[in-house]
Formats: C-alpha cells, sequence, structure tokens
C-alpha cells in the first residue's frame, strides 16, 4: 500500500505543478476540476501512507474519477485530431501531429496509472 500511497500523492503534486505551472492560461474550469482532482490525489495517498482504513476507499474513487477524465481527455484530443488532419491540409497535419503528442504524453498517467491503481487496491483488498 506505501507504494500506490507514494504514487497517488506523487500525482497529485504534478496535477498541481501542471495546472498552476504547466498550463499557459487560466481557464476556471480547468482550474477547479484539476485543482479538486490533486487534492483528492494528495488526500488518497497522505490516507494510504497513513493506513488510514479510509484510504483506501478514496483511492479507488479517486482513480476511478482520473481514469473517466483521462478517458475522456484522450477521445477528446482524437476526435481534435481527425478534425485538424481532416479540415486544414499541411497545417491541420502539424496541429494533428501536436494534439498526438499530447495524447502519448496523456496516456500513461491518466490512463495507465489509473488502471494499475485499481488493480493493485483490488489485490490489497
Amino acid at each position: 500500500m506505501k507504494i500506490v500511497g507514494g504514487v497517488q500523492l506523487a500525482v497529485g503534486v504534478l496535477l498541481l505543478v501542471g495546472v498552476w505551472i504547466g498550463l499557459p492560461a487560466r481557464f476556471w474550469p480547468i482550474d477547479v476540476a484539476g485543482t479538486a482532482l490533486a487534492a483528492l490525489c494528495v488526500v488518497a495517498g497522505a490516507g494510504l501512507l497513513a493506513r488510514r482504513a479510509w484510504a483506501p476507499k478514496i483511492a479507488r474513487v479517486v482513480s476511478w474519477i482520473t481514469l473517466g477524465c483521462g478517458l475522456a481527455l484522450t477521445t477528446a484530443l482524437a476526435s481534435a485530431i481527425a478534425h485538424l488532419a481532416g479540415s486544414y491540409g499541411p497545417v491541420g497535419a502539424g496541429g494533428a501531429a501536436l494534439m498526438g503528442t499530447i495524447a502519448l504524453l496523456v496516456l500513461p498517467y491518466l490512463v495507465g496509472l489509473p488502471l494499475l491503481q485499481l488493480s493493485w487496491l483490488r489485490r490489497a483488498a
């Protein structure tokens, strides 16, 4: 459980850094949702590290929320890739390549990691 807690805590900190430092512009729905998800990750990670009884349940909920957000973002990026590549010719191909790179960077952290954490939490239960 300590590994899952440490990873969950690290993901929470990385999400906070990504939302508040990495994003070039402020958009309040993203700021609020990203900060809330990061705070949930930090709470779940700290609870798992402290071996609290409520922590695995919170970690499962956070992992499902993260997985849902990751799948929604990946779907939106795939739609943007298809639209850019099909509508804007060579310029769209460059934009599609950029969106594809973003999707590849998001996929391991917002889809793969929550699936792995859910698997670990299921085995530990």
